[in-house]
């Protein structure tokens, strides 16, 4: 499969600032590589060779201004572990009245409440 963006080139320049290691990478998008899951292609930090998306939003001026005026915003870091909530505690089903209908949970065949133990369509044991 190959990209057709890959055979052409803006010529502009694009600063991204690496989410790991904050490294400042400049490149021109001759220089991205594509896979599949990066379909507008990727560049390796120029530090710690982390692969970077590629996003026309990185694009620059000669003065290094972004030309979008914001950049799109870097990979938020993951939150710090929040404690534990202990589950609450299970809420007991009312009971089924003797006589009255219910239903497998298995195979949802209506059965008599108290007469038996066992679903005669699955096999399945009968609160």
């Amino acid at each position: 499969m190959s990209f057709q963006r890959a055979l052409w080139h803006s010529g502009l320049t694009y600063k991204q600032t690496c989410p790991k290691c904050h490294a400042v990478t400049q490149y021109q998008d001759d220089k991205l590589d594509f896979r599949p899951w990066y379909a507008d292609g990727f560049i390796y930090c120029s530090r710690c060779r982390a692969p970077l998306r590629h996003n026309e939003a990185y694009a620059i001026d000669a003065e290094g201004n972004y030309l979008n005026t914001t950049p799109p915003a870097a990979p938020a870091a993951p939150a710090a572990p929040v404690a534990p909530v202990a589950p609450a505690a299970p809420v007991a089903a009312a009971p089924i009245a003797e006589g009255s209908t219910a239903y497998c949970k298995n195979c949802g065949r209506p059965y008599i409440v108290g007469d038996a133990k066992f679903c005669n369509g699955c096999g399945n044991k009968l609160d």
